[in-house]
């Protein structure tokens, strides 16, 4: 899989001839690079196969060339950037006749590109466009050394986007430090991978509030040392959890809840108590318990048939522990359908007629909005509730607090 170096390019605030400060990096392998330019650096430690270099239409696009650049070979060239450059009329044409310079220097495909300041949404929206039109596929490498402090966030924000929007795989986030060590010295290179780790976390996150896949989490476990056994419980926990298996998704979680006792390895810690909660539910609860809890959890998603069919089971289910029936026998005339023989029972002796229960509503929505419509001898107000998401969130979440109490 290819990989594309993504580097920055700023003004001139240096030396007016190399432009930025030289300086020695010294990069987590302990190799050590001297350059004025943290990118060109990067790029012979990743030996990326394709370079993307960004920048505005008064960036330091002179110094750069007249670093990469033969001496004397292309002073053409170099002399047409000095002047745009000094008055911020750096064109794409101008970066066209650069490029092969570059490329004759890096020893690999080159993209200079034009961005714009980023004064606004507008501009900043334009700049995570460009980043992900130069990087289409492959593996991505970031380095946010240079330019604008601002588009260092950019930068960042970009990582992300190309992630989750584009699918592409960002497997470094660089950073030149120059200010974090004495002059004379070697400067670290910082790796801000942690922060993209965090986003994916995040993203992870509202991902499973949103439709309640635990594989989502499994991946990122893994890439922290958790087991792959484990983590792949999880994986198995969503599936059965979609098939309603309900007792073998708990089983699964449970196996996998041991990794939650102890720290969890890397970034993965800063999310350990938010994980562990939205799996409290399998650990050693009844069933109707763990039914009813799901129940709400779809509710509030405003997933209407999941909600509709946990919550059904769960009133039944509760009956067959009240009567010491088996809750797992679902024959044509087996003990679930006795439950429900004994609730009818229960709610007439209370005055309740089955037609009118709360729980009657439970059942037949369940059966209405897994096949999309309701029965004919249904009251105007139910039918108008599988027409307006607030009024069936409103019954559903009324009948359930009767029901499931």
């Amino acid at each position: 899989m290819n990989t594309t170096l993504v580097s920055f390019l700023g003004k001139n605030l240096g030396d007016p001839k190399t432009g930025y400060q030289n300086a020695t990096y010294r990069f987590p392998d302990g190799i050590e690079r001297e350059t004025p330019f943290f990118g060109l650096a990067l790029a012979q430690e990743v030996r990326p196969d394709r370079v993307v270099i960004l920048g505005t239409a008064g960036s330091m696009w002179d110094v750069l060339v007249g670093h990469l650049a033969e001496s004397g070979a292309d002073d053409v060239v170099w002399e047409c950037l000095m002047e745009a450059a000094q008055t911020a009329s750096v064109d794409l044409n101008l970066l066209e006749r650069a490029r092969p310079l570059a490329e004759r220097r890096l020893g690999c495909p080159v993209d200079l590109r034009l961005i714009p300041y980023g004064r606004n949404a507008e501009e900043q929206t334009a700049i995570l466009q460009t980043i992900a039109e130069a990087v289409p596929k492959g593996r991505v490498v970031m380095d946010l050394t240079h330019g604008f402090r601002h588009l260092a966030a950019l930068g960042l924000l970009s990582a992300f986007f190309l992630e989750r929007m584009a699918q592409l795989e960002v497997v470094g986030l660089y950073y030149g430090a120059l200010d974090m060590s004495p002059r004379g010295e070697a400067k670290p290179v910082v790796r801000l991978d942690g922060l993209l780790s965090i986003q994916r976390w995040i993203d992870a996150l509202d991902r499973f509030d949103q439709n309640g896949d635990y594989g989502v989490f499994a991946d990122l476990l893994m890439v922290e040392g958790v087991p792959r056994d484990k983590a792949n419980c999880l994986k198995k926990a969503a599936f059965f959890e979609r098939t309603f298996n309900l007792r073998d998704a708990a089983r699964q979680l449970g196996t996998f809840l041991g990794v939650l006792d102890t720290d969890l390895p890397g970034t993965g810690r800063l999310f350990q108590h938010q994980l562990a909660e939205r799996l409290a539910w399998a650990r050693g609860n009844p069933l109707h318990v763990q039914q009813r809890h799901l129940a709400y959890v779809y509710l509030n998603r405003r997933d209407f048939v999941r909600t509709a069919v946990f919550a059904w089971e769960a009133i039944i289910t509760l009956e067959c522990t009240r009567h010491a029936l088996d809750f797992d026998d679902y024959g044509e005339n087996g003990d679930r359908k006795q439950a429900e023989a004994e609730l009818k029972t229960r709610l007439r002796a209370n005055g309740t007629r089955w037609p009118d229960a709360p729980q009657r509503r439970i059942k037949d929505l369940r059966n209405s909005l897994a096949h999309g419509s309701p029965p004919a001898d249904w009251a105007p107000e139910l039918r108008q509730a599988l027409s307006d998401p607030e009024r069936l969130f409103s019954m559903l979440k009324a009948d359930m607090k009767t029901s499931l109490a």
